[in-house]
């Protein structure tokens, strides 16, 4: 049996931690651990945690870096439209990471990454006039939206047009209906 290599000493960092913690998580959290991450790295456990002092530290970096791939759209001058423009891209992000929605759900709040969404999402709903709770309210119902038909189409529901594309504008289209006549009401 050949010798286990092992990785040299000093060569790990918070980057190179998550890209193979992101390579373990995208094969499924069953598996997910620091020992199943050290070993795609050919490290020893007791390395990671020079960087990161638990296995939630670790989640919470890892899922606050896929939110951190959420792009704002530039601003219009219409608030509604912006709005869209926000939840498309919100979903697009837990599209692209089937993997982390489950875990972004369990952990609403991993890092920078979720606040500079939120705090975008409330500026477009401060400018079109609404309280600090009705906000709120937006903000968690499309957060709603948005998790609960990403984990609709990660469970494989999409068929006969279920968790289509279509479908999801239709929603989000009668959602925005109800926000605009809030704000206007």
């Amino acid at each position: 049996m050949p010798p286990r290599r092992r990785r040299p000493r000093g060569s790990l960092s918070p980057e190179v931690i998550l890209d193979a913690a992101e390579a373990v998580a995208t094969d499924g959290w069953d598996a997910f651990s620091m020992r199943a991450v050290a070993a795609r790295l050919e490290a020893v456990p007791m390395a990671l945690y020079n960087h990161f002092e638990t296995k939630e530290q670790l989640v919470d970096a890892l899922l606050d870096r896929v939110l951190s791939r959420f792009e704002p759209p530039p601003p219009t001058g219409d608030w509604i439209e912006d709005l869209r423009a926000f939840a498309r891209a919100h979903r697009q992000v837990l599209a692209d990471h089937p993997w982390a929605v489950a875990e972004i759900f369990k952990h609403p709040n991993p890092g920078p990454a979720a606040v500079r969404i939120g705090e975008h999402s409330f500026g477009i709903l401060a400018r079109g006039g609404l309280s600090e709770n009705d906000a709120v309210a937006a903000f968690s119902g499309l957060l709603a939206l948005n998790y609960g038909w990403s984990s609709f189409v990660v469970a494989g529901a999409v068929q006969a047009g279920y968790g289509s594309d279509e479908h999801y504008e239709f929603v989000l289209d009668r959602f925005l209906v109800g926000v605009r006549s809030g704000a206007e009401g």
